[in-house]
Order: C-alpha cells, then structure tokens, then sequence
C-alpha cells in the first residue's frame, strides 16, 4: 500500500490585478506541489482571464523534494496554456535559484522570464506587458 504524506511547505497566493502573485515559504513534499497546482488552476479558472502575467515570490523557500520539483517543473507549461504572458520571479539568494534551475527552464520556454532583486522591479517589469499590477480595492 503506498504511504501517503501531508503536505510540506506552504504558500500564498493572490491576484494583483492582472498578475497572479505567489509566495512560496519552507521545504516542499510532493504532496504540497499537488496542493499548490490544484490551487492555482482554480484561481485562474475563477479569475475568467485569458491574458495574465505570473510572480513567482521564492524569497521565504526553502528548496524541494526531487518528486516536488519534478512535479512542478511538469506542471510548468500549463502556464502559457491558461494565458501567461509574462513570468517575473524573486530569489532570496543564487543558490536557491540555481536548486529551482529544471523550473526555471521549462518556464522560459512557455513566455518571457525576468529574475527580479524586488518586488517593485517585478512589477514594474510585467507592467511593460500591458499588465495591470494593482491590488483590488
């Protein structure tokens, strides 16, 4: 019988406007990225947009589980599939972008990708997208 797991690591997410904001935090399982991609997808299905722009907040993460990464980096072209059109992404330091590297490549194959130092460079960068990057009142 196989073990199943609960989930480990957590996230946020949240739209800005036309951007869907993500925020990664702690060591993630596998059963965490299923979560998270079931999460996600109900998100953009309720938003009802075709045209949005992805932000990728991996400052508070702490790495995966192979199985998780494999996991995500799988799921990653769904993201041009269901309307991305931009992918701006924050790294806490090189060593936490590098262990995300089999991610970041299947990302940039589905739209531009931008590694920002801040926040405020994140957006501003997809705003160059035609993206609205306001929170909703």
């Amino acid at each position: 019988m196989p073990v199943t797991y609960h989930p480990h690591g957590k996230y946020r997410l949240h739209w800005r406007g036309d951007v869907l904001h993500l925020e990664f935090h702690g060591t993630w399982n596998l059963e965490a990225v299923h979560a998270f991609i079931a999460d996600v997808q109900r998100s953009v299905a309720g938003s009802g947009k075709t045209r949005w722009g992805r932000l990728a907040d991996m400052r508070r993460w702490k790495g995966a589980t192979p199985d998780a990464t494999q996991a995500y980096t799988d799921f990653s072209p769904w993201y041009a599939a269901a309307g991305a059109v931009a992918h701006a992404q924050l790294y806490p330091s090189k060593l936490m972008q590098t262990m995300a590297e089999s991610v970041n490549r299947q990302v940039a194959l589905t739209g531009p990708v931008r590694l920002c130092k801040s926040l405020d460079e994140a957006l501003c960068w997809l705003r160059e997208f035609g993206l609205d990057t306001e929170n909703p009142a």
